[in-house]
């Protein structure tokens, strides 16, 4: 299994990221495209190709968080889904094959008696959505070797669980486990993931203690070298993923004891 670095707040350039990679011994750098400087308008694809080609060092792709792929409003879906087609077109020219994204929950109204999410209202319209979402993204990435997967996160809902469904019928989506988020939620997500191990091609490895996620290995609870062996059949990269340079080395330097 190949191990990378999520690019760090700290770092501004990518060029900065991919040093640290090369001075820790790492194979990729994913993207993370909630700041500015990593939107496919600020990024030039044969840039990442010459980084690669000089450096070993290779790129995938973490979306923007808010993806509201299935918006009441069609409008704001669709602009988000020209996101993603956008991203998948980029990724093609840049030789990037992982793109991981959320599913979110949506709005949620609370009533004198229960919260209800509109999703769960209407079901319908979600489901139809995810659909639509499916096969433009399946279209898109065509023959290629680009990849779209979904990350678990706080727990998939019902109505989540048969949108997962929708999107798992293409064979270009699949899974991103994050074996962190499954244990500070408490595993609430294990079955599904049990079921679906076969569709796991990529991995958020941290560690996680109570509700402090995003830890360097062996500062938390997780047995990490269970979950590595969780996914060795089928994921072929995981992320180390902390969240800043002090904490990465600390995780690098501890992980030849969980490999």
């Amino acid at each position: 299994m190949d191990f990378g670095m999520p690019t760090l707040l700290e770092l501004d350039e990518l060029e900065q990221n991919v040093a640290l990679a090369v001075r820790l011994g790492l194979d990729f750098v994913e993207i993370n495209c909630n700041v500015p400087q990593f939107q496919t308008h600020t990024m030039n694809a044969q840039q990442l190709r010459d980084i690669t080609a000089k450096t070993g060092i290779r790129f995938t792709f973490h979306l923007d968080e808010y993806m509201s792929i299935t918006d009441p409003n069609p409008k704001i879906a669709d602009a988000y889904l020209d996101s993603v087609l956008e991203s998948i077109e980029f990724a093609k020219a840049a030789g990037i094959t992982t793109m991981t994204m959320h599913l979110i929950p949506g709005v949620v109204f609370t009533l004198p008696h229960k919260k209800v999410y509109v999703y769960e209202k209407y079901p319908e319209y979600y489901l139809s959505r995810m659909r639509h979402f499916r096969d433009a993204v399946t279209a898109a990435i065509g023959d290629s070797d680009v990849r779209l997967n979904i990350e678990n996160v706080n727990g998939y809902a019902e109505y989540m669980r048969l949108g997962l469904a929708e999107l798992l019928q293409s064979p270009v989506i699949n899974l991103t486990y994050d074996c962190g988020h499954n244990h500070r939620y408490h595993r609430v997500d294990w079955d599904f993931l049990l079921v679906h191990a076969h569709r796991i091609t990529h991995m958020h490895i941290h560690d996680c203690r109570g509700q402090q996620d995003h830890l360097p290995f062996g500062d938390g609870e997780v047995d990490l070298r269970a979950e590595l062996a969780f996914v060795a059949k089928t994921c072929q990269r995981a992320v180390i993923e902390v969240k800043t340079a002090e904490s990465l080395e600390k995780a690098v330097r501890r992980l030849p004891e969980y490999r």
